[in-house]
């Protein structure tokens, strides 16, 4: 057969395999002889279509509930252990003959003891130090969170945390911890009503206003109220302890009444947290033994039917594809890059270089600076001296030298750069608007039509999940259901056949360093193991079926005994499989953001060879070689990307002090709501079934990571739900009365010295069209520029038509990379004449243009900002090196270069792309390894996409 037409062929079969068509045997044969298109069929659309098609997850009461033991014992053995009121002992423990109540019991205290707590709870990172360093090596290179002398946390106790645990922050999952879980739980699910006896439904029903919820909601209310006093009392002082007696003091008689009270509060988040977590845990009990049914059946039926096919089957399955992805909180590509090959970085002397310029800045106005001044050591030894040492940051290293063609040269970050926006985006490869979208377009905002207020550092942060499944978002594991999957600490982990999960890993990692990573290690190694024996099993079970086949078929009572034996081990190796290496893994690490707000992007916490990039390299390392003692790293697709960078701040203040303390001070008052917290100060508790209006107030305002500030105004003439467009706003009347206003030039003018620049809704927007307007100042005059996009076509242009449009920088040079080649100037100089004139641009011109500036895809995110209607009415964001409404030095909310830049990689053995991947949304980082899994190909726009794949970029 002619190569073209093979390859025609081949095709032609993959087509007919995505769209489901029923293939026949001879055909199945002729798949099953091409290397590349039988581990995709026989590990994605056999399965699905013809082994899985059926299957559901439904309740199980076959196991011996005595099968359970936690922290080594029986189930009852431990519910006894614990501080639990005798009359509430003695029921659970009655009710454990119940399959119903004790199987989902059983295995919930599993998920929460023995699968958080039976790694050792020793910081790693910190013997890996000291097993490639001396003390005197290491001595230079302490700081705030690494001191040669500090004591390292064993928490295999957990009633006794030792000294170093009690003096940090976070949760203690003691006694009096599982005291409470176990309370809840036995006033949850105490009676044959609950859902779980009956069914397993496809997604976890939240509380509502409903009669039979609310007396849930009170009955739970006064049992919790007296646990919780427990087990605050076993807490250390501190934030979190000082947040719990608030809690208790509002559960007081006197404080019932109020609005947003903080038990009832806390009450809703906490039943919704364990119902969901109880049946979660269950599913995941329970689908590995039920997958393994199938399977077997289906093997069996096949050993019976057609031989041949069981073999095609087991053969692809040593090879099939698998995927990682791996996201990182704060990763950015230039920094990455910059302390990689720090030798000449041009990324490294200019952050050293602006540190040292904002050190000698004295700003005009009344502004405050952060609590912590960072330490930048080591950034000045790498600038001045560079640095050769082996043991720092060897993975990114190797993967610069061995895969930097598939590292984006410029990963984009949308706006605003916030974790809680970016993070589904990078996990599920979905943009914010339209059907199938996250609907999550800030770490704040208001929702009109519902009128409540999100703000999710607190425990709106349970409403996320909801919130994108309304939506319609699909997450990896729904798409990838049929597929064995692995969740490390990542949020919307539903579908994830096994999961660690993502609050607690939040809870718990600050206090217990490398937490959630020591128990994903963990339970990939074993699954390594596992691995390597299936692998064997399989193959030696492809031998023996070929030695039943040769069998002459008058030896019919060998042939019977044999036929015996091979069931027996399709049986063992459906069940090992189970038990094996995850086809996809999601990994979420947040902790180089969570601790570069407090130290600062460039401190000593950050960058040096203690701090946390040296410690996440560490990790990754660990989990690389899982994969390779695994013997399937050969056929992995690595991905990995960051929702955005970092930036340093030096000068803080508060917009709504300068602006409407400004204005109050001139007789001008407006009734201002705010929903968040300052960044650096602690978490705001929300009733999530009465919640406080946003009405009666002229605007809402919210801040997160220093950078953007939120601002919803509610004086639209076509009322209250509708987003006011920037020319109402030139017209603001108080609701308390008084002259109106132009409160976007009052905004610009007082906050001058510190806004970048704000943007507005210059007409309403849709995913087909829309116009903003960008306000700010530049050398001591106010710019007013319009973005409007209509269907494909952007243009962006200054408002009074006079000259260029320049809040943007678009004219300006990168000083954080390599200088432009003679090549690339002359392609900025014609891309600047075309997009810059009357008729504007489409989207990838715009793209290639601004990569080349200070504010890479800058005019194409602005000009999608205002898609959803809940992204506020206006948007500051604060020039660098200024941070609104933060206590911390690192903000990441805003629009310069260093935020705006996140990593973005794909990397597997064997893959070598011919060219660099230039800018690549952290967007594509799913849908990327969704096509390498599945060979299905991913259209932007089409079952919930919102971003192409790479993939073929990387195959070139």
């Amino acid at each position: 057969m002619k190569p073209v037409i093979k390859k025609r062929l081949s095709g032609l079969f993959v087509i007919m395999s995505l769209i489901g068509m029923k293939i026949s045997p001879a055909q199945a044969d002729r798949i099953s002889s091409m290397p590349v298109i039988a581990p995709l069929y026989y590990s994605g659309t056999l399965v699905k279509n013809n082994i899985l098609n059926q299957f559901d997850t439904t309740f199980s009461v076959g196991r011996d509930v005595t099968a359970f033991t936690i922290a080594g014992m029986t189930l009852d053995a431990y519910i006894l252990t614990l501080p639990l009121p005798l009359e509430t002992k003695n029921r659970v423990i009655k009710r454990l003959s119940n399959p119903f109540y004790s199987i989902a019991l059983g295995h919930f205290l599993y998920v929460f003891y023995d699968q958080y707590s039976r790694a050792e709870n020793k910081d790693q990172f910190r013997a890996h130090l000291f097993n490639h360093y001396s003390s005197a090596e290491l001595e230079p290179w302490q700081h705030t969170l690494f001191y040669l002398d500090e004591e390292e946390s064993d928490m295999r106790d957990v009633e006794q945390p030792a000294d170093e645990v009690e003096r940090r922050e976070g949760v203690t999952m003691n006694r009096p911890f599982f005291a409470m879980l176990v309370s809840i739980y036995d006033e949850l699910f105490n009676n044959d009503d609950w859902e779980l006896a009956k069914s397993l439904p496809d997604h976890y029903q939240y509380l509502t206003t409903s009669a039979k919820d609310q007396a849930i909601i009170v009955h739970v209310q006064t049992l919790l109220m007296g646990e919780l006093s427990k087990y605050a009392e076993s807490m250390p002082q501190g934030e979190m302890r000082s947040a719990m007696d608030a809690i208790l003091d509002d559960a007081k008689p006197a404080n019932q009444g109020k609005t947003n009270n903080k038990a009832q509060a806390l009450t809703i988040t906490l039943i919704d947290f364990v119902r969901m977590n109880v049946l979660k845990a269950y599913r995941q009990y329970v689908q590995p033994t039920q997958r393994a049914e199938v399977f077997t059946r289906w093997m069996q039926d096949k050993l019976e039917d057609n031989p041949d096919e069981l073999i095609a089957y087991l053969q692809s399955r040593q090879n099939r594809p698998r995927a990682v992805q791996i996201v990182v909180d704060g990763l950015s590509q230039g920094l990455m890059e910059g302390l990689a090959q720090s030798k000449g970085s041009p990324y490294l002397h200019q952050a050293f270089k602006q540190d040292q310029v904002f050190k000698a800045f004295k700003p005009k106005g009344d502004m405050g600076s952060p609590e912590h001044q960072p330490q930048h050591n080591f950034l000045n030894q790498l600038v001045n001296k560079g640095e050769n040492d082996p043991n720092y940051l060897p993975f990114f290293k190797r993967l610069y030298q061995l895969h930097k063609n598939g590292i984006a040269s410029d990963g984009i970050s949308s706006t605003p750069t916030i974790s809680v926006r970016n993070l589904p985006i990078v996990k599920t490869g979905a943009t914010v608007s339209g059907e199938g979208g996250t609907g999550i377009p800030n770490f704040h905002f208001v929702d009109r039509q519902q009128d409540r207020a999100y703000y999710f550092f607190g425990n709106d942060a349970l409403q996320l999940e909801p919130l994108t499944e309304q939506r319609g978002m699909q997450t990896m594991f729904d798409r990838l259901n049929y597929l064995k999957t692995m969740n490390c600490n990542a949020q919307y982990d539903w579908n994830a056949q096994l999961s660690f999960d993502a609050l607690v890993n939040l809870g718990l990692g600050e206090s217990i360093r490398d937490f959630g990573e020591q128990r994903c290690l963990l339970e990939l190694q074993h699954r390594a193991k596992a691995e390597r024996i299936a692998s064997k099993k399989r193959q030696t079970l492809i031998n023996d079926i070929q030695a039943y086949q040769s069998l002459s078929d008058w030896r019919l009572l060998t042939k019977m005994s044999q036929k015996a034996v091979l069931n027996d081990q399709i049986a063992e190796l459906a069940t090992l499989n189970e038990q094996a290496m995850p086809d996809y893994l999601l990994m979420y690490n947040p902790w180089p953001d969570h601790f570069a707000h407090f130290k600062g992007p460039f401190g000593d916490e950050i960058i040096n060879p203690t701090g946390e990039l040296n410690r996440l390299d560490f990790w990754l390392g660990q989990v690389d070689e899982a994969y390779k003692q695994a013997g399937i790293h050969q056929h992995t697709l690595w991905g990995m990307a960051g929702d955005h960078g970092l930036s340093a701040v030096h000068y803080t203040l508060s917009p709504e002090l300068v602006v409407f303390d400004g204005l109050k001070k001139q007789g001008v008052e407006l009734k201002v709501l705010k929903i968040s917290s300052d960044e650096g100060e602690g978490p705001k508790m929300t009733n999530a079934l009465h919640y406080p209006s946003n009405k009666g107030v002229d605007v809402v305002i919210a801040s997160t990571a220093g950078g953007n500030y939120m601002m919803d105004f509610f004086n639209s003439e076509r009322g209250w739900k509708v987003q006011p467009l920037y020319k109402e706003l030139t017209t603001l009347k108080p609701i308390g009365g008084g002259k109106p206003m132009n409160i976007i030039h009052e905004m610009a003018y007082r906050l001058r010295e510190s806004l970048d620049y704000l943007v507005v809704r210059e007409a309403d927007c849709t995913t087909q069209r829309c116009a903003v307007r960008v306000v700010g100042y530049r050398n001591g005059q106010i710019r007013h520029e319009v973005i409007t996009r209509i269907g494909a076509r952007i243009t962006y242009q200054a408002v009074d038509g006079k000259g260029a449009p320049e809040l943007l920088s678009i004219g300006l040079t990168n000083p954080y990379k390599a200088a432009l080649t003679d090549e690339q100037v002359q392609r900025k100089q014609s891309l600047m004449q075309t997009c810059m004139a009357p008729k504007g641009c489409i989207a990838a011109q715009w793209r290639s243009l601004t990569a080349m500036s200070t504010r890479p895809d800058s005019v194409m995110q602005l000009v999608h900002l205002y898609e959803d209607d809940r992204a506020g009415t206006v948007n500051l964001f604060p020039k660098d090196g200024f941070g609104y409404n933060t206590l911390v030095p690192g903000r990441h909310a805003g629009e310069t270069y260093l935020e705006k830049d996140a990593f973005v990689s794909f990397w597997k053995d064997g893959m070598k792309p011919k060219t660099r991947l230039g800018a690549v949304d952290n967007g594509s980082l799913a849908p990327t390894l969704y096509e390498y899994l599945t060979g299905n190909q991913v259209n932007v726009g089409v079952d919930g996409w919102g971003y192409p794949s790479v993939l073929k970029n990387l195959q070139e």
